[in-house]
């Protein structure tokens, strides 16, 4: 059975399990037109990615760029798309759009969308959604590392070379890496899934992941300007979910007993 899982890096990870687990996320279903329109107010205004994916199996990062309540209307930005993926998106019939407030996911489904062509370029037009769901987590265990080095994410740089990112903290749903000042271009694009990626947990333990990034933000007190992209975890096989689980109970045990230390 697989369970989608936002955690506090403002990520979803789709992981297999056996058994529910404690950390279920709570959802709720908003119909209230005032509360939606609040919410996409507010994703607006914070210029807040939002992926858009259908039955095809493509998906596409967006942003709203339209917003009249009073008119019915939401666009939202295509931008680029050499591909047609909005295109097959469109054919497809079912468009479902995911956003991230925070700890909150937002989905919804695009009703009646066209692609129209303006002075900005080409916009999705849809109606505003009539059903928005909101999923937050109850609990989340997230934990940072003791350690400066471990663990970290390794980043294959095609033509490039490679680098490691640090890990900032880390969860069974996610973690924050650590992107440097001179990290241009982004070594892992917003809103699309880096597979073959290796996140070394310590000098022994290494686990093949794909990483789908959601946001970045600049570190609070940081002078560096140092920022962190918050991940999910896409399609965590068993044996890696253990190892992460294993290593995430640890650590929690390991800052337990410093405090008791101190």
């Amino acid at each position: 059975m697989a369970k989608r899982r936002p955690d506090r890096h403002g990520c979803t990870t789709i992981v297999r399990m056996s058994a529910p687990t404690q950390t279920a996320p709570e959802e709720l279903r908003v119909s209230s037109p005032a509360e939606i329109t609040a919410y996409l107010q507010q994703l607006q205004r914070e210029g807040a990615g939002l992926t858009l994916s259908g039955p095809p199996g493509a998906s596409l990062s967006s942003r709203i760029v339209a917003l009249d309540p009073a008119a019915d209307l939401l666009g939202l930005e295509i931008g680029t798309d050499p591909e047609g993926i909005s295109q097959a998106l469109v054919a497809g019939g079912e468009i479902t759009a995911v956003a991230y407030l925070g700890t909150i996911k937002l989905q919804f489904e695009l009703e009646a969308p066209v692609i129209v062509s303006g002075e900005q370029g080409a916009v999705l037009r849809t109606t505003l959604p009539t059903r928005l769901y909101r999923f937050q987590r109850r609990q989340s265990f997230r934990v940072q590392p003791a350690g400066s080095v471990y663990p970290r994410v390794l980043v294959p740089g095609g033509a490039q070379p490679g680098r490691a990112l640090r890990v900032l903290d880390i969860s069974i749903g996610g973690l924050a890496l650590a992107l440097p000042t001179d990290a241009d271009p982004a070594p892992l694009p917003i809103g699309h899934v880096a597979a073959d990626l290796v996140l070394e947990l310590d000098r022994l333990t290494a686990l093949r992941v794909a990483l789908l990034p959601h946001h970045d933000s600049p570190i609070s007190g940081d002078a560096t300007g140092t920022r962190q992209l918050g991940c999910a975890f896409v399609d965590l096989d068993a044996a890696a979910g253990r190892s992460l689980q294993v290593y995430v109970d640890q650590t929690q045990k390991r800052r337990r007993l410093l405090k008791l230390d101190l």
